[in-house]
């Protein structure tokens, strides 16, 4: 079986080094970094001992130079590689003895990260042709036949992803025991919908067995109607190439396909369509349609049928949602208001999705995490470390994009947007809960002089009506019935203390005795000499 491709990077300035391995996502374009060494040296033992496809490396180094390393693994017996050199403008004698030991390209420092990735790509591209015409030159048959399973798999893997002529299939096609006609295709892709969730439930084994039970169902069903072949494309996904007449329905087939699954394996499948093609050459085009049409499984869910003559567009739907509604949206946020941000995040999911005919899920998925990185940054800096950390996962989860439905995108967001909330409401809270302390410190210190909200809320800085309003929600009493209350309560202690009545009207700004005397009964349920008399001590 072809492996993937391998990569190593040399280089003595180790920021080079981190930048191509840390700015890139090298995994996401196919490509395995196995290793990287900081001088010429451990460049040739990490090559001998890793056998990486691509190097890159830069020709000025200590202990061995990048032309002396690669000069050295020309003379070696081993599979060719792809090398890329890099270095400094002054380095030009270096960048000629490059080409003529057959360098694949030479980048001038400083380069940017996308020049690094055009030229790894084209070079990836350059291995995978050559990897197609390997299999023109196999020549022995014994080793054909053992790794036949393994070679029709990578073989069609690379078919369905590039041009070929009819000319150069002929041979191939036998060899590998592809049974096709030669004109006349179309492509599915298939995606095991159920299995990702039951995956945590079963054992390697278990979980292999279902997909080979699909396969073989998948082969079964399209054999009763037309030729075809089945091959693994990723972990639970396939690819079917089938050939096809006027009077054959594909919708059709791809349904018996999926009830045939669901009834025999018991498992979930969704099935992507592409367009019908008459030529060899015009099979990558079936396939890149089929792989969109199923990606169109974020809308319907799982277990549909999709195809891409349904869902092709003109490409000019852009989904968007009206910016007010974002602008009220971080409103809420900001103020800890869940059920405004729920309502909000339900008007722009319904705005984005209505269209016809559905626009592309990435398109879809990329709108929605911008607005969740707005929401993002309203709230990263008013939350804690830990917080700050689930965060940052959630952002992370949401900008891969790897969602099998709509209904997953949007829980996704709108826990975001729950949580957040919570933080910001229970932040809110302890905030207005030392503001209504202070304010209750403020009128303990002063319960003698003539107290006013509008004293009171100029202290914590709110405006008269609102802090009325916080400071009720907060103690249960209106502002001047606690004002009531305090002066109630420091009677009772300047009571029991021995200060006389009169005294402690005063005090606490009544000029009126009875008066005072009334509101003490109607806090205490006893006057103040009743009050006193109850709790002094007797001989």
């Amino acid at each position: 079986m072809m492996s993937g491709i391998k990569m190593c990077i040399i280089d003595d300035v180790r920021t080079v080094i981190d930048g191509i391995m840390k700015k890139i996502a090298w995994s996401e374009h196919g490509i395995e970094v196995i290793g990287t060494a900081a001088n010429g040296e451990e460049g040739l033992e990490l090559i001998r001992s890793k056998q990486p496809h691509i190097i890159l490396t830069d020709i000025r180094m200590p202990m061995r130079s990048g032309i002396d390393m690669i000069r050295e693994l020309q003379e070696e017996e081993g599979e060719p590689v792809k090398v890329i050199f890099f270095s400094g403008y002054s380095d030009f004698a270096y960048a000629q003895e490059s080409i003529r030991l057959g360098a694949f390209d030479y980048l001038l420092k400083p380069f940017t990260i996308q020049q690094v990735v055009d030229v790894v790509l084209r070079a990836k591209e350059e291995i995978e042709a050559e990897r197609m015409e390997q299999l023109d030159r196999l020549e022995l048959e014994q080793q054909v036949r053992e790794s036949l399973p393994y070679l029709r798999q990578e073989y069609l893997r690379l078919f369905i992803r590039h041009d070929e002529s009819l000319e150069r299939t002929d041979e191939k096609w036998e060899v590998l025991g592809i049974d096709l006609w030669k004109n006349g295709f179309v492509t599915m892709c298939v995606q095991m919908d159920s299995l990702s969730d039951h995956k945590s439930l079963m054992s390697h084994w278990e979980a292999e067995l279902c997909r080979f039970a699909v396969q073989n169902i998948l082969e079964e069903t399209i054999k009763k109607q037309t030729k075809g072949v089945v091959f693994r494309e990723h972990l639970d996904q396939y690819v079917v190439l089938l050939n096809t007449y006027d009077a054959m329905d594909i919708y059709d087939l791809a349904e018996k396909c999926r009830d045939n699954v669901l009834r025999y394996a018991k498992q979930y499948i969704s099935l992507g369509i592409g367009s019908f093609v008459e030529e060899i050459s015009e099979i990558s085009l079936s396939y890149e349609q089929a792989k969109t049409a199923l990606s169109y499984q974020f809308y319907f869910g799982g277990g549909c049928v999709i195809s891409y003559s349904d869902i092709q567009s003109d490409g000019s739907i852009t989904p968007q949602y009206a910016l007010e509604k974002e602008t009220e949206l971080l409103y809420c946020l900001r103020s800890g208001n869940w059920k405004g941000t729920s309502v909000l995040l339900d008007s722009i999911f319904e705005e984005c999705l209505r269209y016809p005919t559905p626009p592309e899920p990435e398109a879809v998925t990329n709108l929605f995490f911008g607005l969740v990185f707005s929401m993002y940054r309203v709230i990263a800096e008013k939350v804690d470390e830990e917080q700050r950390k689930w965060l940052d996962e959630r952002l992370k989860q949401i900008k891969k994009g790897h969602y099998q439905s709509t209904e997953e995108l949007q829980q996704d967001v709108k826990e975001f947007g729950r949580t957040s909330c919570e933080w910001m409401q229970k932040r809110q809270n302890n905030d207005y809960s030392q503001l209504i302390q202070q304010a209750k410190s403020y009128v303990n210190n002063r319960l003698g002089s003539d107290l006013s909200v509008q004293e009171c809320s100029n202290v914590v800085h709110l405006s008269p009506s609102y802090f009325s309003s916080l400071f009720k929600k907060h103690t249960g009493m209106t502002f001047m019935q606690y004002v009531t209350w305090a002066r109630m309560e420091r009677a009772k202690e300047l009571l029991l203390e021995g200060r006389q009545v009169q005294d402690i009207t005063y005090e606490l700004g009544y000029k009126d005795r009875p008066y005072f005397t009334e509101l003490f009964k109607k806090h205490a349920g006893l006057t103040p000499t009743e009050f006193r008399g109850k709790y002094e001590a007797t001989e």
